[in-house]
């Protein structure tokens, strides 16, 4: 009989991409200031994404204990309209805050970091749910 893989292990590659654009960000601000890209939003989308991510793998590993499997397709599609909705409701709520001062390139780079952890998050879930079905 095979050990549960915890929680923790599960979402180590959210963790990885976090401290890998984080580590990123530091190492390049000069840099980035260069392009006008403001390492500190981009930060902000990138904490927010994984704080989003997380809870949306803890989402699906919970669906896929269910037996109905129509409750894993309902908790992927809640968990995608949901990152969606907290990215869109964050850039607003950036974009209001900050008025003209408002960094666009940063913007574009957390969407850019957002495709990047829906991918990660979605590898995870064929993770789970191949780990699932094999029980």
């Amino acid at each position: 009989m095979q050990k549960p893989d915890s929680y923790a292990k599960k979402i180590m590659p959210l963790f990885v991409i976090f401290v890998l654009i984080n580590c990123i960000l530091l190492a390049l601000q000069q840099k980035l200031m260069q392009y006008k890209i403001d390492a500190a939003v981009v930060l902000g989308a990138n904490c927010i994404l994984l704080l989003v991510s997380s809870t949306n793998i803890a989402i699906h590993r919970k669906a896929l204990e269910n037996k109905n499997p129509n409750v894993a397709i309902r908790s992927i599609m809640a968990s995608t309209m949901i990152k969606l909705l907290v990215v869109a409701v964050s850039v607003v709520g950036y974009v209001l805050v900050a008025g003209e001062k408002r960094n666009t390139y940063g913007v574009f780079c957390g969407m850019a970091i957002y495709i990047i952890y829906t991918i990660v998050e979605t590898r995870i879930a064929m993770k789970l749910k191949n780990n699932n079905g094999n029980n």
